[in-house]
């Protein structure tokens, strides 16, 4: 490969420039800004103090005391250093991931210890609403995981650099799996506590192409998109604070931007989630 390829900016899809923006409700969801991300109508949708603070408490000291968090020391191709509770889809097989959803399920039922899951709370409005059906991701009558826990111990430009949460699901490790029918990602972050001012969300105007991706051989991972290949889109911050609910259109290239040592021990919350081609509103991690 030439390093004309390596270095030519990214190509893709980008928002009109009116949806290219973040609604923002304090406390209360407005389901209809949810369904607006969900579809590509917004690129994200932000309601602070969606958590209690009282519930922020509960949710950093269950995390802390738990034996079953594992630690993640950035040895791997995305080099972040964390702790991580839950299971996680990305590069395992289908049987592999719902083998982790399943074994760690007790421990994320533990977490959620003496407070309404704020992840499962989101996805429980919008299925109470009428406007979705939904259900966790399944395979073999095997199901994904409800939400996962991340606490960020690493600093620098970025905590989490560059990426999509739509390539991964072409991976053909987990051929076969429904996720692989969902067309666009909704990805779903709450904060239960963000020590410092950094780790901020960055969202770029621009859904990568094929093209792009395989160029930079990212078909199957979408991670990471050097910064400097996309000074030619547009993009938004998002300062995120403890309590905080983000939802993001997870096909737009989007990165965590870097702290220092205050920001360690920044906690989140996720899940991803999309309406499959069959329709139905789907969740996994």
């Amino acid at each position: 490969m030439t390093d004309d390829l390596l270095t030519a900016p990214v190509t893709g899809t980008p928002l009109p420039v009116d949806r290219f923006r973040v609604h923002r409700t304090a406390r209360t969801v407005d389901v209809d800004r949810v369904l607006d991300v969900l579809d590509g109508r917004l690129a994200a949708y932000l309601v602070s103090e969606y958590v209690s603070a009282a519930d922020c408490s509960v949710l950093t000291a269950n995390f802390a005391n738990s034996t079953d968090r594992i630690p993640r020391y950035g040895e791997g191709a995305d080099g972040v250093e964390a702790y991580v509770l839950g299971a996680s889809h990305i590069e395992k097989t289908t049987d592999q991931y719902l083998d982790q959803a399943a074994a760690t399920a007790p421990a994320m039922r533990a977490l959620y210890t003496g407070v309404h899951d704020p992840v499962s709370r989101l996805r429980e409005l919008l299925l109470a609403s009428g406007a979705l059906t939904g259900r966790p991701a399944e395979h073999d009558g095997r199901r994904a995981g409800d939400s996962k826990a991340v606490c960020w111990n690493n600093i620098g430009e970025y905590l989490l650099l560059p990426h999509d949460d739509l390539a991964q699901l072409s991976d053909p490790l987990q051929a076969g799996f429904e996720i692989q029918t969902v067309r666009r990602v909704l990805a779903i972050n709450v904060y239960p506590h963000v020590p410092g001012a950094g780790g901020a969300l960055r969202i770029w105007n621009v859904a990568p192409d094929h093209a792009t991706r395989a160029r930079l051989g990212l078909t199957h991972s979408g991670y990471p998109y050097p910064p400097e290949l996309l000074t030619a889109h547009p993009a938004l911050d998002i300062p995120v604070h403890t309590g905080d609910l983000c939802l993001i259109n997870g096909n737009l290239i989007h990165a965590v931007l870097g702290g220092d040592d205050r920001d360690r021990g920044r906690l989140l919350l996720t899940c991803f989630s999309g309406v499959s081609d069959q329709g139905e509103f789907l969740w996994w991690t």
